[in-house]
């Protein structure tokens, strides 16, 4: 069994031919580790983050899912095997949380059969406990606040699958509390279950609090990849975001702080 669950080996990609968004990018993630994908916006990484959910394909080079090329693994099995929560989502406000979690149950079923199982009603009440979502189970999607959302959307992912989650920007637009609250919850995954875990991210604190892994990137390429120590440096942070930061010591921690 490969140690890295996702492999990009050589990956280039554009949205148009004359616009390329990544240049032959080498990234690994490993298995049941949280690696984070940071980076200045612009960079590439929301563009990783669509070609591990089989979003796009990519021009050139190739990607890998547990050491098969991800072209021929079909969507419903990839599905069954890795959950992915996009920084936009949209779905209808009067469908209730517990509807919208029990979607995480599709890949399960056939177009022509899709009776809910006694498997289903399981999943979806374990992840709706595990992210705290019970309590408002039949409420409106509509009467949710920005951190109870993201907390159903995290429960539709577990509800679909615990081995890897792909989240993208999950954090944006919470106010403090709620990041944290969504990133602890996201570390009990890994830890409780052995989750496998690539998330994009901008705060670097943050970064350097959840990740075991760290991927670093500035205009569609790679520059550095490694644990948090490795790769946040004073001098990689300037490389790649072009303003000056220092690095302090707090007890056994290391905080990050831009001047």
């Amino acid at each position: 069994m490969p140690d890295n669950l996702f492999e990009l080996k050589g990956v280039t990609f554009g949205y148009e031919k004359a616009v390329q968004v990544l240049g032959g990018v080498d990234l690994s993630v490993p298995r049941g580790k949280v690696t984070a994908l940071i980076g200045p916006n612009g960079c590439g990484k929301t563009t990783v983050f669509a070609l591990l959910s089989k979003i796009y394909k990519p021009c050139s080079g190739e990607i890998f899912f547990e050491g098969k090329n991800l072209s021929e693994i079909s969507r419903k099995e990839y599905a069954r095997r890795v959950a992915a929560v996009h920084q936009y989502n949209t779905v209808p406000e009067d469908m209730t949380v517990k509807r919208l979690v029990s979607m995480g149950r599709t890949a399960y079923h056939s177009l022509m059969f899709s009776h809910t199982t006694n498997d289903d009603l399981a999943a979806v009440e374990r992840a709706m406990e595990e992210t705290h979502t019970a309590e408002f189970a039949e409420r409106q999607v509509r009467e949710l606040s920005g951190g109870q959302l993201q907390r159903v959307w995290l429960a539709l992912a577990l509800a679909q699958t615990r081995e890897a989650l792909l989240l993208d920007e999950i954090t944006t637009y919470l106010d403090v509390h709620y990041q944290y609250e969504i990133l602890d919850l996201i570390r009990s995954f890994n830890k409780n279950h052995g989750t496998t875990v690539l998330m994009v991210l901008h705060d670097i604190n943050q970064t350097i609090r959840y990740a075991d892994n760290v991927v670093m990137m500035k205009e569609g390429k790679v520059l550095a990849a490694g644990t948090a120590d490795e790769v946040i440096t004073e001098e990689m942070l300037r490389r790649t975001y072009d303003v000056d930061a220092k690095l302090v010591a707090v007890e056994d921690k290391k905080i990050c702080i831009f001047d």
